[in-house]
């Protein structure tokens, strides 16, 4: 994966996380710097996806995963906490994660699928005939 693109997945992911946390802990600071962060991050990861460069991982794998992450926090906290609605709340934000994880990973297989028929077409191009 492109260096800039994987910065800039990390960005979203870690900003997407600070930015659940400060809402679950209610400090408005944490929240506004993790959206600014996650912004930042969804600039920058679609320059370089713009910029024509060769990734490997869907983007939507990685921050599926980041959802995945902020849903266990926010459930635990609510468990925690006695919070039924944060559980659930978490819970839900776990599952659409997955979810985004799942379509990630389809685009993955269906482009390493492409990209591996292409390859085996090279190569009986490129056979001898004999």
């Amino acid at each position: 994966m492109d260096r800039n693109r994987l910065e800039g997945i990390g960005h979203q992911v870690k900003g997407t996380l600070k930015e659940g946390l400060g809402r679950i802990i209610g400090d408005a600071k944490l929240t506004t710097d993790g959206a600014a962060e996650k912004s930042a991050g969804q600039a920058q990861s679609a320059a370089a996806r713009n910029s024509g460069q060769v990734v490997g991982i869907d983007a939507d794998r990685i921050v599926g995963i980041g959802h995945q992450l902020k849903g266990a926090v926010r459930q635990g906290f609510g468990s925690i906490t006695g919070d039924p609605a944060l559980v659930e709340k978490g819970i839900e934000e776990r599952e659409a994660g997955k979810k985004q994880n799942a379509a990630g990973s389809i685009r993955d297989e269906a482009r390493e699928a492409e990209q591996a028929k292409r390859e085996q077409e090279n190569a009986n191009h490129d056979a001898p005939n004999g």
